[in-house]
């Protein structure tokens, strides 16, 4: 079975499209899980490049890999989880995606002027 991103269909709540397909190759008993949830963060998300309203956050899981993909620069960014002590932790490049239980979920990232940090709320995955 592969995991596809045709497009990354986020299309109708992020106003964003990619120009090409992604195929993970993940074996043939490997199902995938799609979920989605709507989050909305602070100011310092805009600086970091998330959408100044509500926008649609993408988590795959299939064959033991776990995903997110996040509008950042009106562009979808594929985050991986990564090892954390709590919670679900997703790392792209610089950012950090965190959804931590009985916190609210943060991006973050290392900047020019240094540590950055937005606070996000958002609904339960569905």
């Amino acid at each position: 079975m592969r995991l596809a991103f045709f497009g990354v269909a986020l299309i109708s709540s992020t106003g964003f499209a990619a120009a090409a397909d992604l195929n993970i190759p993940l074996g043939k008993e490997a199902s995938v899980e799609r979920l989605t949830a709507e989050f909305r963060c602070d100011a310092e998300g805009v600086k970091l490049g998330l959408p100044a309203g509500p926008f649609i956050v993408e988590y795959i899981n299939g064959g033991g890999n776990s995903l997110a993909v996040l509008p950042i620069h009106e562009k979808p960014m594929i985050f991986a989880n990564v090892v954390a002590a709590d919670g679900a932790r997703y790392a792209a490049g610089r950012y950090i995606w965190w959804d931590a239980p009985g916190r609210s979920i943060t991006l973050s990232a290392d900047t020019a002027d240094g540590h950055k940090q937005s606070d996000c709320q958002g609904a339960e995955k569905k």
